[in-house]
């Protein structure tokens, strides 16, 4: 092996070999560094701003088109990484036509310079590359250069005039972002405007886009202040999610036939009084100058300009979008039955003073509510959750009621709502508070002094004990309690094959309230699952501390089981109200979760097969391979009138009188119920 190594040695030293640390030789001439980057080439790499006392500093850097080093001449063909950074009193750079390339940093973060002037050669530029030279007026771009890369004249605040001698084909990230130009003219050939690219342009007015660009990214155009006019040309696709977000003053905007898709919040709080779509498009449309989604289930934006006080959505639309209604003068919003949610910011800092939340409302995103005018909020019921930031800032915010199906509130929720004096918490079990440090906490900002907390009847103490007895002082009880279930039965949880009779056991004996429930079963998710449908609705009947709630047949004669699909997850809900105590405390919701079991075969089923006969009052229970049953007759009004134990076969029943009459049967963990008409 000594020997081979030996030998490759000699063979390099013969060959004229250098290693790579040789080749990247640096030097310098007249104050500039240069580094060898080839044989015969050199890339400007740096200034050497160490003056003696005396010397008069440069002001200009004239880079010649060779250099001179140990005898040897190089052309300059780069500008390096950081090759000039944060340089004092540099007021002008001039590079000659032999550069090609400015690397990623070349000429960057340069506080004094005012001019550069470019090879007429160059064709590519690096990232950052001629970025925050905050006092660079002008620029003028080669022929030879086709893409601009990411944040290419990032905050080149001074930045007025820039020209392009040709077409470019792309526009990169960060691009422009707060470069100071007033007008720019964008080629066709530019395909693409990458995200954030001119975003926060504080001078930027007209921009001009050429028959060819497809895609506004993400935040293309935020946050440009004084931006009053932008074509978009009917090639244009996508318009990203923030491509026009805030402060935008656009006055109108007409959405091209052919745009397919339009992002989140992409013209929130732009200044517009009616949005114009083209027909035929088919990802949107305008009605009454609001911008929704070609289906109507979404309101993507409403123009800020519109002068109106007051707004219905309409009929049909399920969300309203991110950012939809910000910044709006609007102080009412009528909203129609069916809405699903409010995504994030969706009023904040609006002038809303009053809005109807129905009670098909299960989302209000980040602070969809921040910063309004509202003074009351009762929360929807079917919420589960009331996440960041919702309500924060909201300073009018007096009285807040939270539903018992509200499990957490996330940090920041109601942050400074500092008028706030009342909280109506109606759940038997405390929403969880979350935060990390008590800046966070959702309740922060707020004097808990000046708060009551009225809670039902019989759970003071659980509110004492839980973080809401750490925050508030002041926890009262109501005059009205829960009446609270002890189980159910199937249990949460539980795997099977049909969701049928759902038996809640309470404390004590329970009365009827509603004999026909709204339950309303989902699939796959508790928020947004798939409706289950049942043709004849939902029956409860009462007996005792029980009360049966089961799917009815299209003739409400018997129970309808609803199939379930194996290992589906299905959630029904059961909803406040319908059963009472002696004392008047109704159920609140209940919220039931059943996962989908495989049917285990034919012949188990028709084992089990259990049915009602009846022949003019002679109700014959069929109870196949049931075993102790418990057998029981109720009448329309839950009142037991028969009953039959450790029944087996069949067993027969007898009713005198005409009517409805409900029989249930009860082996082990099995209960099936069963609805006659005599």
């Amino acid at each position: 092996m000594k020997k081979i190594v030996t030998l490759f040695v000699a063979i390099a030293a013969f060959c004229g070999f250098t290693s790579k640390a040789e080749e990247a030789t640096t030097f310098e001439v007249n104050r500039i560094k240069y580094t060898v980057t080839g044989e015969n080439s050199v890339g400007v790499s740096g200034l050497n701003e160490n003056y003696e006392p005396g010397e008069v500093k440069l002001t200009e850097v004239i880079i010649p088109s060779t250099v001179e080093n140990a005898g040897k001449n190089y052309t300059v063909t780069s500008v390096e990484e950081y090759a000039f950074r944060w340089t004092s009193g540099i007021l002008k750079i001039e590079l000659p036509n032999t550069v090609t390339e400015l690397k990623n940093n070349a000429i960057y973060y340069n506080d004094d310079l005012e001019e550069i002037v470019l090879s007429e050669n160059i064709t590519k530029l690096g990232e950052y590359s001629l970025a925050s030279n905050r006092k660079l007026k002008s620029l003028a771009i080669p022929a030879g250069v086709t893409e601009i890369p990411q944040s290419c004249f990032a905050s080149d605040e001074g930045l007025t005039s820039i020209t392009f001698a040709s077409d470019f084909t792309s526009i990169g990230n960060g691009a422009f972002y707060k470069a100071g130009m007033a007008e720019i003219t964008i080629p066709g050939s530019c395909k693409t405007i990458g995200n954030n690219a001119f975003q926060l342009c504080p001078n930027l007015s007209k921009v001009t886009l050429g028959e060819g660009v497809e895609t506004l990214n993400e935040g293309a155009f935020r946050e440009c202040a004084k931006l009053t006019e932008i074509n978009l040309p009917a090639s244009l696709k996508t318009i990203g999610q923030y491509a026009f977000l805030n402060d935008v003053m656009l006055s109108s905007v007409r959405i091209p036939v052919g745009v397919t898709e339009i992002g989140n919040a992409a013209f929130s709080n732009v200044g517009v009084t009616a949005f114009e779509v083209e027909t035929g498009n088919t990802a949107c449309q305008a009605i009454n100058g609001v911008l929704y989604s070609a289906e109507g289930n979404i309101l993507l934006a409403y123009p800020l300009n519109a002068t109106a006080t007051e707004y219905t959505i309409a009929d049909g639309c399920l969300g309203v979008g991110e950012g939809a209604f910000a910044h709006t003068t609007l102080q009412k919003v009528i909203v129609p039955e069916g809405m699903r949610a409010f995504d994030d910011n969706a009023f904040s800092e609006s002038s809303l003073t009053e809005i109807n939340f129905p009670e098909s409302l299960v989302l209000f995103g980040n602070q969809a509510f921040a910063k309004t005018q509202l003074t009351t909020v009762v929360l929807p019921e079917n919420m589960t959750n009331v996440y960041e930031g919702t309500f924060a800032q909201s300073t009018k915010l007096q009285s807040l009621t939270i539903p018992s199906g509200i499990r957490t509130i996330e940090s920041y929720a109601f942050n400074g709502c500092t008028a706030l004096t009342e909280i109506h918490c109606l759940g038997a079990e405390p929403a969880t508070l979350n935060y990390y440090e008590g800046y966070d906490h959702p309740f922060n900002g707020i004097d808990a002094s000046q708060v009551k907390v009225y809670v039902p009847k019989g759970f003071k103490s659980a509110y004492e004990s839980s973080e809401w007895g750490y925050q508030f002082d002041n926890i009262i009880e109501s005059n009205t309690g829960i009446f609270l279930q002890e189980s159910t039965n199937p249990a949460n949880d539980a795997e099977m094959e049909s969701i049928g009779t759902i038996e809640i056991t309470f404390p004590e004996n329970a009365s009827l309230v509603e004999q026909f429930p709204s339950v309303k079963v989902v699939k796959g998710q508790e928020l947004y699952g798939e409706p289950v449908e049942n043709a004849g609705g939902w029956m409860a009947f009462a007996s005792g501390k029980k009360v049966n709630v089961f799917p009815a047949d299209e003739y409400q004669e018997g129970p309808q089981p609803i199939p379930m699909e194996d290992g589906v997850d299905y959630y029904v809900t059961i909803p406040a109200g319908i059963v009472k105590n002696a004392e008047g405390s109704l159920n609140q919701k209940i919220v039931l979760h059943f996962v989908g079991k495989i049917e285990s075969g034919v012949d188990q089923i028709e084992s089990n097969d259990c049915f009602v006969t009846n022949n003019n009052g002679t109700l014959n229970v069929v109870l196949g391979n049931l075993t102790d049953c418990t057998v029981e007759l109720f009448n329309a009004t839950g009142n037991l009138i028969n009953s039959i134990s450790h029944a087996q076969g069949t067993a027969t029943l007898h009713v005198e009188s005409n009517g409805l009459y409900i029989i249930r049967i009860v082996s082990g963990d099995t209960i099936k119920t069963f609805k006659i008409v005599k």
